[in-house]
């Protein structure tokens, strides 16, 4: 086989004198081939392995494979400044690519997380030769998909992550008094979470650093910082490039992924693809979470964005859809992998399950319960105390880690500061797939709190977890009762329930330190001085005749 070339350190010059560096796999022959693209942050030589094949693999595929560190990354000149400089770069690094020796002009930009992000800025300004996109795991509108959760820090994710990149700032800065701070931290990411007030974390947001990580702790409202990034109000400019959306039932990313696929198909259904499946963020295997989920649970994900890429960049743009089903998702339960024409599936049907108890749902162990009938004159409101001090913990946590995933909610469901709710075990299968909600009915002793919910299937002695929401308690929210009505949406998912199986739903009011703490006060979560000013709450769930609380499922009923 006539070996592919390879050039490295390849220079592309933005409008400011900036100098971009790539790394360019060309493919034998006269071609002419289209280009796969690439931007991304991390050093080009990793080109997301990770989780995707290496380039020269979709070389040999007959691609031209281009791998370009972002600004202010890698061997790239400038200085990196999260988001801000993708569309603009991104736009100019996409018709450079698309005059390269030995391309047709068409390019097709690929990549996960902040990868994917540099496709959508880039193609808001709509490139003339960009043809397709792949924007995986990643979020459209990043306050409400990537950062932000019902208005509540994402705190552990991004604390993290804020770290991790500014300690790449600091080490190509040879600033190493800040940068043997920034590796302290990054090692023992306790030291992070238990800071206050958060928006001044150190040593992420001491004097030296760049200010983004400064600006995401203190924009902590949907503000005309993160509209600049909203793709979600940008549809317009994406529709018209065919994308291929691939997210995991347990990334940090589904809901921005899911918002965004949404948004898109609701413009051009025939330029869309979703591929949903059991991961978490990295990687895309059999073992999530220490579960194993088989072979079944793999995904030929290079062969699929081949395919993808060489029939929306072959230079005569086809008008004819991609061929094969338009969304393919994993079903956790009977872990199987499910095609359909449309999310959530053909033939799903609404389904209500009404929260009910004798005003003793506290624990697992307690008498709360998910019916199909509307509660009786005999249900009684549950009270469970949330202390920010003593929170519930996030899915995984109590298992000696921050796993996300399907991990066992069991031991976390033993204790009274949560309200569980089950069904009764159910007589045959029954299989859900679609984006859960929850509607309650609250009252609390704070005006101002979170309220949490998470969704779990009890499988013989473990309650395996699916999929969580969250969202905040205003006074402006109460009615004249003094209650309140949240509709809280929950990370999209499928799912069967076996025979003896059963749902289960917790609410409480934390997920730490997935999420941050609220203080049951009006003071911005991010601002809170320190653990002093915290209050506690009794919380209230009302779910009589007139506050008719439930969990609504979307459920295939033609299932085979």
């Amino acid at each position: 086989m006539e070996a592919i070339e390879v050039r490295y350190g390849v220079s592309c010059r933005m409008p400011d004198g900036v100098r971009l560096a790539a790394d360019i796999y060309t493919p034998p022959g006269e071609g002419p081939y289209p280009v796969l693209l690439m931007r991304q942050p991390y050093g080009r030589d990793i080109a997301s392995t990770v989780v995707y094949a290496q380039p020269s693999w979709y070389c040999r595929r007959g691609f031209i494979v281009v791998i370009q560190d972002v600004r202010g990354r890698g061997d790239s000149e400038g200085v990196f400044n999260a988001f801000h400089n993708e569309a603009g770069d991104g736009r100019q690094t996409v018709e450079w690519a698309a005059q390269l020796e030995k391309a047709n002009g068409c390019v097709g930009m690929y990549g996960f997380s902040y990868q994917a992000s540099t496709q959508l800025l880039a193609a808001s300004t709509r490139p003339p030769a960009l043809k397709a996109i792949a924007p995986h795991m990643t979020a459209f509108d990043l306050y409400s998909g990537w950062f932000y959760r019902g208005g509540i820090l994402q705190q552990q994710g991004t604390l993290g992550w804020g770290n991790q990149m500014l300690r790449e700032d600091a080490r190509r800065q040879e600033a190493w008094d800040l940068y043997e701070r920034l590796e302290a931290s990054f090692a023992s990411p306790g030291s992070l979470l238990g800071q206050f007030p958060i928006r001044e974390v150190s040593p992420l947001t001491d004097p030296g650093n760049a200010p983004y990580v400064r600006e995401w702790l203190h924009h902590d409202q949907p503000d005309a910082y993160w509209e600049a990034f909203n793709m979600l109000h940008r549809t317009a400019e994406l529709a018209e490039i065919p994308s291929f959306h691939l997210t995991g039932w347990y990334d940090f990313y589904t809901r921005g992924s899911m918002d965004g696929y949404r948004a898109m198909v609701s413009r051009v259904p025939a330029r869309q693809k979703l591929v949903a499946g059991p991961w978490t963020h990295i990687p895309w295997g059999t073992r999530v979470a220490g579960r194993d989920l088989g072979e079944a649970a793999r995904y030929p994900v290079d062969e699929l964005l081949a395919d993808w890429m060489r029939h929306w960049c072959r230079g005569d743009r086809p008008a004819s859809a991609f061929p094969g089903p338009p969304v393919s998702y994993f079903s956790m339960g009977d872990l199987a992998w499910h095609e359909a024409g449309t999310w959530p599936p053909e033939g799903v049907v609404g389904r209500t399950f009404f929260l009910g108890s004798r005003g003793n749902a506290n624990s697992i162990f307690g008498d709360g319960r998910l019916r199909e009938e509307e509660p009786g004159e005999g249900t009684i409101a549950d009270r469970f105390v949330y202390d920010p001090e003593v929170p519930v913990p996030g899915p995984g946590v109590q298992a000696g880690s921050y796993a996300w995933g399907p991990v066992d909610l069991y031991p976390g469901q033993q204790g009274n500061n949560l309200l569980v709710y089950r069904t009764e075990p159910f007589p045959g299968r029954r299989f859900f797939a679609g984006q859960p909600r929850c509607r309650l009915h609250v009252h609390s002793s704070a005006g101002h709190t979170a309220f949490v919910v998470r969704l779990s299937v009890r499988r013989g002695s473990r309650s395996e977890f699916l999929s969580l929401g969250a969202a905040q308690l205003y006074p402006e929210n109460l009615t004249e009762d003094g209650s309140a009505e949240l509709m809280i949406p929950l990370d999209d998912t499928a799912f069967s329930v076996g025979q003896g199986e059963a749902l289960l739903l917790d609410v409480c009011s934390s997920a730490y330190p997935l999420l941050a703490r609220h203080p049951n006060t009006s003071q911005p979560i991010n601002a809170v001085p320190g653990p002093e000013a915290f209050a506690r709450a009794t919380q209230v769930v009302l779910h009589d005749a007139g506050h008719l609380s439930a969990l609504y499922l979307e459920e295939v009923v033609d299932a085979a």
